[in-house]
């Protein structure tokens, strides 16, 4: 059986990561309820950048791409228990009675971080043929299938109408910072609340009163949320391990590069002659058994032509 051989340099998966950067957009919404907290976020990101660099050991790696976030909204409100003063009375003389944190929730915060957080996205993978069938597709996420349809539409692919093999870069491992929220963003979350629980208690007498019973304000949200002196460690577990928002972009990342854009796209049967003026048709042999493997200067992609 005859054996075909075919190299590229990194221009061909450079190609399929500008795709990648100008397509890949993810967008996500979620609240959740903890009692006397809640917690939402609604976050939108596109990918910046990225340098491609094949590698030794059959792997390529992407380097410097950003994480960039148009929307990072952090949403947090506190149902703080109702403290409540005055109503007695000694003698003629009844005190007002005053009670505040009666509301639910009594305070709630939505800031936006998209300019204050930045990450940065490495992934290394190796190349792997995957055959299309055009009669009995793949599946593929909405996501995707819109991105094929959008290249598709303005010309920047050719059709998927032909049985063909295409080759993705499969992601062995995509490392992505946390959500690391730091202490200029803890320190702004909390005296955020810190403020708009101030502005629930009234001045004066009755003020100090308040501030005696409940101590500090500070102190009270922390008692309220549960959590120690590390107020931006807390929200990071939240947005971290609790929604698992870094999880959901990876495997949004992983299914875009293994399943939605392929790197390279050999038809089947690959037409070796093509047809003449003379009227001869064209030469085409089937293709199989496609394997790729990448070394430090080229991609190589072999197959066995022929039934």
């Amino acid at each position: 059986m005859a054996h075909m051989t075919v190299a590229a340099r990194e221009t061909v998966v450079q190609r399929a990561m500008k795709v990648l950067t100008d397509n890949f957009v993810f967008e996500k919404s979620d609240d959740q309820d903890h009692g006397a907290l809640t917690t939402g976020y609604t976050v939108k990101c596109h990918l910046e950048g990225g340098t491609i660099d094949f590698r030794a050991d059959n792997t390529v790696e992407i380097k410097e791409l950003d994480l960039k976030w148009d929307t990072l909204e952090v949403r947090l409100g506190l149902d703080i228990p109702a403290v409540c003063v005055g109503g007695g009375c000694l003698g003629p003389f009844c005190l007002p009675r005053t009670c505040i944190f009666d509301g639910d929730p009594d305070v709630s915060i939505a800031p936006d971080f998209a300019a204050l957080v930045a990450q940065e996205v490495s992934i290394i993978g190796r190349v792997i043929p995957r055959y299309f069938d055009v009669d009995n597709p793949p599946a593929l996420n909405a996501l995707c299938q819109l991105v094929r349809n959008q290249l598709v539409a303005n010309g920047t692919i050719e059709p998927f109408d032909r049985d063909e093999w295409q080759l993705f870069l499969d992601p062995e491992t995509i490392d992505l910072d946390l959500f690391d929220f730091p202490d200029i963003i803890g320190d702004l979350i909390e005296d955020s609340l810190t403020e708009l629980v101030e502005d629930l208690i009234p001045g004066g007498v009755v003020r100090d009163l308040i501030l005696a019973i409940i101590g500090g304000v500070g102190d009270v949200i922390r008692a309220v949320l549960d959590i120690g002196d590390d107020f931006d460690e807390w929200l990071s577990d939240i947005f971290n391990i609790s929604f698992g928002l870094g999880d959901f972009i990876l495997t949004a990342l992983a299914d875009f590069l293994g399943h939605c854009i392929p790197v390279f796209r050999l038809p089947d049967p690959f037409e070796i002659m093509p047809a003449t003026p003379q009227g001869l048709i064209p030469v085409a042999v089937p293709i199989r058994n496609v394997v790729a493997r990448v070394d430090a200067t080229e991609l190589v992609v072999q197959a066995d032509i022929g039934a």
